[in-house]
């Protein structure tokens, strides 16, 4: 089975730079790119079916913009990408994809460019969380340019 890069999808400005390097990696090992967009959970709704109605729609949502980053991927790179959608919390759920999926061997995702913070993901997986993760991170600085990244890739 092919290699998977795997790309936690958000709405940062740095995920370009996160799915531009795995997209490379994809193509450069003969891999696969998968995107995973994880949906908070609703909470402090006050019914059941009003909870159900927010996941719905953030999980539209989150497809659509998934659908957007594959067309733009298989466009520029000429790769499909498969798309993940999950409910939860964001690293609970990535460490559980990643134990379920032996295929993905990579986690890439990409730093902050304009604050102190990493990002709370890039966070969350450095501290404690560690431990539990079973395939190399690869951190992408959010400040690096396409031909910086293609010279790594």
């Amino acid at each position: 089975m092919k290699t998977k890069f795997l790309v936690v999808v958000d709405g940062s400005d740095e995920l370009k730079n996160a799915i531009y390097f795995a997209a490379n990696r994809a193509i450069h090992t003969d891999g696969k790119l998968s995107l995973l967009y994880i949906v908070d959970p609703a909470i402090d709704a006050q019914w059941a079916r009003i909870e159900n109605l927010i996941e719905q729609e953030a999980t539209s949502e989150a497809k659509k913009i998934c659908r957007a980053w594959s067309q733009k991927i298989k466009k520029r790179f000429n790769i499909e990408s498969e798309i993940i959608i999950k409910i939860g919390d964001r690293a609970e759920e990535l460490l559980k994809l990643v134990k379920e999926d032996a295929n993905i061997r990579f986690l890439v995702l990409a730093s902050s460019a304009n604050n102190e913070n990493p990002g709370p993901l890039i966070t969350a997986l450095t501290g404690k969380k560690i431990k539990d993760l079973s395939i190399p991170i690869v951190i992408v600085p959010g400040a690096l340019s396409e031909k910086e990244i293609d010279l790594i890739a």
